[in-house]
């Protein structure tokens, strides 16, 4: 507003100007004034047509922003579209950002750590105290409760043994099985108490032992461990062994009736419905999670919060092995850069139409308000200049029309 009062001023300054100078006859004075006021008249006519119609008046070609606001938006949309959202712009910035160097380093000063623990000890604080609503509670219990109730667990469990056994992955946990029953029979503990059980089933040996002391229960005991000791070792050994298929045969056909068999599935529908149904156990998870929200709560409400100190911790660790791990910085950065471009390319067009459909929104009014009032000093500059330019334009004029004659 300062800046247009300015310019009229100086429209209305050339006018008197220029009546003084006609009066007294100052001749290169008038000119100056007259070209001035010109100038500044034609400059005021300019920028007055962009926004509205010079003195209301329906002059052709006036009033351009307003009548060409929807080529305006879509020029507009157009422009962003390609100079500011293309792919290669973007992936370019982003690549000068450098975002894991950016966030290691971020991550390693303390005063952000404690912020993103502070963020996170107030989301769980928050979290609590929502769950404890009795509507979230019923809300949650009917469907986890009915979900759980719908779930094909046998289906499921097949699925999760089908992938446990392809390649015959299942025999790391027999070969697991196997090393850690050898290493139980080869302890003395183990061998002892074979030798009592053996005395036990069978009394007659026991007896001919403590009579002869021969200590043959102890001898039948080592004997048997060395049998199942070597029995071991062949399974071990062998990847054909018989023992194998075996186990083979009966993971394959557990697979097979939690498939197929209709029995072994109700039995597990059964087994889910109950534990589902049993008040002991919805009793002890209850305690369970009371116990620790208790816990937690407390913790939340003390200064220092051990939770808060973890969560820090937990962060600055982070940020310390990314820093040290330069492979994986380029990694994710690599992964960022790759997934941008059709990202960008799907939604450039929608931000485009966005802002296409802001501008149609708005009504003539608003839009020349918000011209106005970002580019409208500069145009009262071009009136000032236009007053200046004219009036020096006009004095030159005057003195080559002197000369001349």
């Amino acid at each position: 507003m300062r800046m247009k009062w300015i310019a009229t001023g100086l429209l209305v300054l050339a006018a008197f100007v220029y009546v003084v100078s006609e009066k007294f006859d100052y001749y290169y004075l008038a000119a100056f004034s007259e070209a001035a006021m010109v100038g500044a008249l034609a400059d005021w006519f300019a920028v007055v047509a962009l926004f509205r119609r010079p003195l209301n008046l329906p002059i052709p070609h006036t009033a351009i922003i307003p009548r060409n606001k929807e080529r305006i938006a879509r020029g507009l949309s157009e422009f962003i579209q390609t100079n500011f959202l293309s792919s290669a712009a973007v992936v370019q910035r982003i690549a000068e950002f450098r975002p894991a160097h950016t966030l290691c380093r971020w991550l390693l000063q303390p005063a952000n750590t404690d912020t993103v623990a502070a963020y996170a000890a107030r989301f769980v604080a928050y979290a609590l105290t929502a769950v404890d609503d009795e509507r979230v509670q019923r809300f949650l219990h009917r469907n986890i409760t009915g979900m759980l109730k719908s779930a094909d667990l046998a289906a499921a469990a097949a699925q999760l043994l089908d992938i446990l056994t392809e390649n015959k992955r299942h025999h790391a946990l027999l070969d697991a099985a196997l090393n850690g029953l050898d290493d139980l029979l080869a302890k003395e503990e183990t061998q002892r108490f074979i030798a009592v059980e053996v005395g036990k089933s069978a009394p007659l040996l026991k007896k001919i032992s403590d009579w002869f002391q021969l200590q043959l229960d102890e001898r039948a005991a080592l004997k048997i461990a060395e049998l199942a000791i070597a029995k071991i070792h062949e399974v071990r050994e062998d990847r054909g062994h018989e023992l194998r298929k075996r186990f083979d045969d009966y993971v394959s056909g557990f697979i097979l009736r939690l498939k197929q068999d209709p029995a072994t599935r109700d039995a597990v529908r059964r087994i889910q419905d109950e534990l589902l149904d049993s008040p002991a156990l919805g009793n002890y998870i209850g305690g369970l999670w009371q116990e620790f929200r208790g816990w937690l709560g407390e913790d939340l409400s003390r200064v220092p919060s051990i939770t808060h100190e973890r969560i820090a911790a937990m962060v600055r660790a982070f940020g310390a092995r990314l820093e040290a791990d330069r492979d994986i910085r380029q990694w994710i950065d690599d992964q960022i850069l790759t997934a941008i471009p059709p990202l960008v390319d799907e939604h450039r067009a929608k931000i485009g139409r966005f802002v296409e459909d802001q501008i149609n929104g708005w009504q003539e009014k608003k839009l020349v308000e918000e011209l106005e009032g970002h580019i409208g000093p500069d145009l009262q500059y071009i009136r000032i200049n236009g007053t200046l330019v004219g009036g020096l334009a006009g004095l030159a004029i005057a003195a080559f029309t002197q000369l001349a004659r």
